[in-house]
C-alpha cells in the first residue's frame, strides 16, 4: 500500500502532463511516452502481486499427500481405497454419499486452504463430487455430520453449501454453471478457503463463489461423492494440499 501511493501519484502527475504535451516538441513527445510506459508497466505488476498475495491465504502447510505413500490419518468411507495412486471412491448405487475424513481426534482446524485434484473415473455427468471443510462430529455414537463443501458435476455445474446434521442440505451457492469446470472425466483442481465466517471456493485457479456463515468455526477436512438420480460416481481425489493461518 505504501509502495503503490506514490506510484499512483507520480502517475497522476504524469497523465497531468501529457495535457501539456502539445507544449514540446516531437521528440519531447516520445521521451515523455517512454517515461510513462514503464510506469504502467509498474503499476500492473504491483497489483498483480497483491492479488497473488490474496489468493494464497495461508502459509502454514499441514497436508501434503499424492497418495504414494498416504498419510495415516485418513479415515476413509467403508468402500473407499488407496488405488492407482490416489484415494478412490467407488461409484456404487443406492449409497446416498461416500464421505472420507482427513485427521485424528486433534485436528481440528479454524482457517483453512484445502485443495485437491478430483477426477471423475465413470458414472453420469450429473454424478455430484467435492471437498467439505470444517466437518465434525456432533454424536458419537451415531455419527452427525456438520460441514461446508465445494461440490461440482461433469457436466459443468457447482454448488457451495453446508450440511446440516447429516440430513439438510442448505445452498449457500447454489447450483450453476462455470467455465472454469472441465467437463466428463477431466481433472479438476478443487480449492476451499475457510478464513473466519468467509467461505470461498476456487476451480482450476478461478475463484467460483463466496458466502459468509459462522454455524461452524473448526473441523476437519474431506473429499465426498454422491449418488445422483441415476447412480454414484466412481472419483479419483488425489494431490492434496491443505495450509492454515499462523497462530
Amino acid at each position: 500500500m505504501f509502495v503503490q501511493s506514490p506510484i499512483i501519484g507520480g502517475s497522476i502527475g504524469l497523465f497531468q502532463s501529457l495535457k501539456r504535451i502539445e507544449q514540446y516538441s516531437y521528440l519531447g513527445k516520445v521521451h515523455l511516452i517512454a517515461i510513462i510506459i514503464p510506469f504502467i508497466l509498474l503499476i500492473t505488476g504491483l497489483i498483480t502481486a497483491n492479488f497473488q498475495r490474496n489468493i494464497d491465504f495461508f502459509p502454514n502447510v499441514v497436508l501434503v499427500d499424492d497418495f504414494k505413500h498416504p498419510s495415516e490419518n485418513w479415515n476413509k468411507d467403508t468402500s473407499a481405497s488407496i488405488k492407482n495412486g490416489a484415494l478412490f471412491h467407488p461409484g456404487y448405487k443406492n449409497n446416498n454419499f461416500k464421505l472420507s475424513i482427513w485427521g485424528d481426534k486433534n485436528h481440528k482446524f479454524k482457517d483453512l486452504d484445502f485443495s485437491v485434484d478430483a477426477k471423475k473415473f465413470n458414472g453420469t455427468d450429473d454424478s455430484v463430487f467435492g471437498i467439505v471443510a470444517r466437518t465434525s462430529d456432533k454424536n458419537k455414537s451415531n455419527v452427525i455430520q456438520n460441514f461446508y463443501y465445494l461440490l461440482i458435476k461433469g457436466n459443468g455445474e457447482f454448488s457451495m453449501e453446508k450440511l446440516i446434521a447429516s440430513k439438510r442440505w442448505q445452498y449457500k451457492v447454489g447450483w450453476q454453471h462455470s467455465t472454469s469446470i472441465k467437463r466428463g472425466n477431466n481433472i479438476n483442481r478443487l480449492r476451499i478457503v475457510c478464513n473466519g465466517k468467509r467461505i470461498i471456493g476456487w476451480i482450476n485457479n478461478q475463484r467460483v463463489g463466496i458466502f459468509e456463515d459462522d454455524s461452524y468455526t473448526s473441523g476437519k477436512i474431506g473429499v465426498i461423492s454422491l449418488q445422483s438420480s441415476d447412480d454414484g460416481a466412481a472419483v479419483y481425489f488425489d494431490n492434496v494440499l491443505m495450509k492454515t493461518k499462523p497462530e
